[in-house]
């Protein structure tokens, strides 16, 4: 049984929460991160359809493909909509290569979120979930039809490196939300020439 929640929450949670400023840095097709200090949001804008995004956020088996420190991945058991992946994640921190084993479960409710949680891996915590939500009209005139988005929270005991932690952390989550989206893209500019 997952301790995951399998509740969606309501777009408007946390859509009302985004200020003209955030729409604007939306609109002009870049990542919009909010939050520090192990408690971060983070956005993309697309023209991609939700079965394209979907496809993409639950290519498990696939995600050393085209995320950017991801060099293995491979799916221990997957029963209903509840998914156990276990990724190993290579990273150049300062002079050194760093590997770390990471082991999750991930939640697929309604074709529209993935809660995720870490069972295993180097940090003390990490949680959250992506979503998928229509964009709101003013985006959909700038050809961007989905909003993908990923609340996260994370910990890691490293004592006095934990602003370093924060900041590779931060990186981290916008070359993967733009590497997913560039993906995706990719993936609807091969199915629309397929056809």
């Amino acid at each position: 049984m997952s301790l995951l929640s399998r509740q969606v929450q309501p777009a408007e949670t946390y859509l009302a929460k985004l200020t003209s400023a955030d729409w604007a840095i939306l609109a002009k097709r870049r990542v919009l991160l909010k939050g520090g200090k192990g408690q971060y949001a983070v956005m993309v804008a697309t023209p991609t359809d939700a079965e394209t995004a979907w496809a993409v956020l639950t290519d498990y088996e696939n995600f050393h493909r085209f995320l950017p420190t991801v060099v293995k991945s491979r799916v221990i058991q997957s029963e209903g909509g509840r998914t156990i992946v276990e990724q190993l994640d290579r990273r150049r921190i300062l002079l050194s290569t760093v590997e770390s084993t990471v082991r999750t479960e991930n939640l697929e409710i309604d074709r529209q979120q993935i809660s995720f949680r870490l069972l295993e891996g180097n940090l003390q915590h990490m949680y959250g979930h992506w979503r998928l939500d229509a964009a709101p009209d003013a985006l959909v005139g700038k050809a961007a039809h989905l909003l993908v988005s990923q609340q996260v929270y994370a910990e890691a005991d490293v004592g006095p490196f934990k602003s370093m932690f924060y900041n590779l952390f931060e990186t981290s989550l916008v070359d993967t939300v733009k590497a997913i989206r560039a993906e995706m893209e990719r993936r609807a500019v091969a199915s629309e020439k397929a056809q």
